[in-house]
């Protein structure tokens, strides 16, 4: 019997050692595993804030190209506005010398139709007068 209870102590022995040796290569795995995820995982933060690095600095490019652009239109447009505000002041200018110059011509053209007309008033009472002279002259001679 002591062979047996020493065979079942050696097969006790083997199962116990063989049971450490598995728990012992199960725990170095969970280790490399949780090493290799724990790598992964630094490795993945690094990369998303490298990610988030150029992000920021792509969005601060554009945020300041976008700025540049804006300026260059507000500045095209304000001399635009400004040469236009300048050709209206010209184009009121010139439509209130040409206004005036036909006010002056018109005004003058009346001037010269009133005069004619009274001269042919004069004309007409001074016909009319040495006419009723000649009558009266008639008349009394």
């Amino acid at each position: 019997m002591s062979d047996v209870s020493s065979t079942q102590n050696r097969i006790a022995n083997t199962q116990e050692a063989m049971t450490k040796r598995q728990t012992f290569e199960l725990r170095k795995m969970g280790s490399e595993y949780e090493n290799e995820l724990k790598s992964v995982r630094d490795k993945n933060e690094k990369e998303v804030a490298k990610v988030k690095k150029d992000y920021e600095v792509q969005l601060g490019k554009e945020k300041t190209d976008s700025e540049v652009k804006l300026t260059k239109v507000r500045n095209s447009y304000s001399k635009k506005i400004e040469e236009e505000t300048k050709r209206f002041e010209r184009l009121m200018a010139d439509l209130k010398q040409s206004q005036s110059d036909r006010l002056s011509e018109t005004q003058m053209s009346n001037e010269q139709q009133v005069a004619n007309q009274e001269a042919k008033h004069r004309e007409y009472l001074e016909k009319a007068r040495q006419k009723f002279e000649e009558e009266k002259a008639k008349l009394q001679a």
